[in-house]
């Protein structure tokens, strides 16, 4: 008799837990739908890609965006939504969100920007802008360093590359062998995250926090081994100056933009592209973190429109700044 109350509220945390995800996903769709989104899946040769297309099919210039670690495609919907001159492409990382994550394969920079090139191949895009935050950042000037030609230009936000002169909050935990706070095991974790990767959290309806930090938990694992690899690249790269052999090579327009309060990786780190890179445009925003893309959408938004219409309408002239 006992086991009959076990069983119900068993019964009843797993209805409330598909209720909450019902929720989650329907305003997830009111989001997507402002911004033209529609979710779309291509499978390429070691992973099933998930994708967020909008304004396709207008003959308009094309984006592609590629979001940071333990991030995903949504990262970007809100700020996509102010983009509506540009066809706008932004994936899942191989082993993110819903893209597939295979346990024996490598989630390094280099080898992302490989999957990324056969991703762009087969949707047969010839000449595009490319963005990236964070992660994607890095994967994002690694494939414009081998295929120049398709890339119009080149935006960083908080992009991985360079060490500042000045270490982050992140680099000394994790040099102090402390927790790392972009890894969620708990759902106290999820609140941890959103602060310290953000200086301005954006309102999230309920109930997307519960929900996002369940996915975040049973995705602990996978996060776990992509950020050993993404993590022993960028300190191999640090002291190899493998990150500044390619971004002082790059010669496409690029636009570095950073929050001032990044935690994640210290705005000083905007200096060192300054000297490897001296004709980039940069823009450092005050009072926002590592995701400006989600703190400030519209923003974010407005910048890259500026950027990408001078890009178009000149791009001999930033070229030789």
């Amino acid at each position: 008799m006992k086991t009959l109350p076990l069983l119900m509220l068993s019964l009843l945390l797993s209805a409330c837990t598909t209720i909450e995800n019902n929720l989650f996903e329907m305003g997830l769709s009111v989001e997507r739908s402002l911004s033209n989104f529609e979710k779309k899946h291509i499978q390429l040769s070691d992973h099933d890609w998930v994708y967020l297309e909008a304004n396709a099919d207008q003959g308009l210039p094309t984006v592609v965006l590629l979001h940071g670690f333990a991030a995903e495609k949504d990262n970007w919907t809100r700020m996509v939504r102010h983009l509506e001159n540009y066809h706008v492409i932004a994936p899942d990382l191989p082993g993110h969100g819903e893209s597939t994550y295979d346990g024996n394969a490598f989630y390094g920079f280099d080898k992302q920007s490989l999957r990324v090139a056969e991703f762009i191949n087969a949707l047969g895009l010839q000449q595009f802008h490319i963005a990236g935050n964070s992660m994607g950042g890095a994967i994002a000037a690694l494939y414009s360093y081998r295929h120049p030609k398709n890339v119009l230009s080149l935006t960083l936000i908080d992009a991985v590359g360079f060490y500042g002169d000045t270490p982050s909050e992140l680099q000394i935990i994790l040099e102090n062998k402390q927790k790392n706070p972009l890894i969620v095991r708990s759902r106290e974790d999820m609140d941890i995250l959103m602060g310290f990767a953000m200086h301005n959290v954006p309102f999230i309806p309920w109930p997307g926090e519960k929900v996002l930090a369940r996915r975040a938990m049973k995705r602990q694992g996978a996060n776990d081994q992509i950020f050993n690899h993404i993590y022993q690249e960028s300190e191999a790269a640090r002291y190899t100056d493998g990150f500044t052999n390619i971004f002082s090579k790059l010669n496409i327009p690029t636009y570095v933009v950073w929050g001032e309060k990044d935690r994640v990786l210290h705005v000083s780190s905007v200096d060192k592209f300054f000297h490897y890179m001296p004709n980039i445009q940069v823009d450092v925003l005050p009072e926002v973190g590592h995701a400006p893309m989600l703190e400030v959408p519209e923003k974010t938004a407005d910048l890259l429109n500026d950027f990408w219409s001078y890009t178009t309408a000149a791009p001999a002239n930033i070229a030789a700044q």
